[in-house]
């Protein structure tokens, strides 16, 4: 009988992510602000991947984020505040 394992998900971008809100000081809420998604799916992507809340988090979405720590650097964004990032 063949053994079957269960691939581990890529959570790359999630971990990008993670380093990234922390380059910022940014937190959950300010995620979902910036991605129009909620706070309970930002919170699935810093789940356990082991977790049945983990969800992986889309390329789309870590380059949204990035480009609006760029542009928070040059305009005001509504709700946010884009900290400068840590030293």
């Amino acid at each position: 009988m063949r053994e079957t394992r269960m691939s581990q998900p890529d959570t790359s971008n999630n971990e990008a992510l993670r380093q990234l809100m922390e380059r910022h000081g940014l937190k959950q809420e300010h995620v979902a602000t910036l991605t129009g998604y909620s706070v309970e799916t930002v919170k699935g992507w810093f789940a356990a991947p082991q977790s049945t809340r983990f969800r992986m988090v889309r390329k789309p979405v870590l380059e949204s984020v990035r480009r609006a720590i760029e542009l928070g650097e040059h305009y005001n964004l509504e709700g946010v505040k884009i900290p400068k990032p840590k030293d």
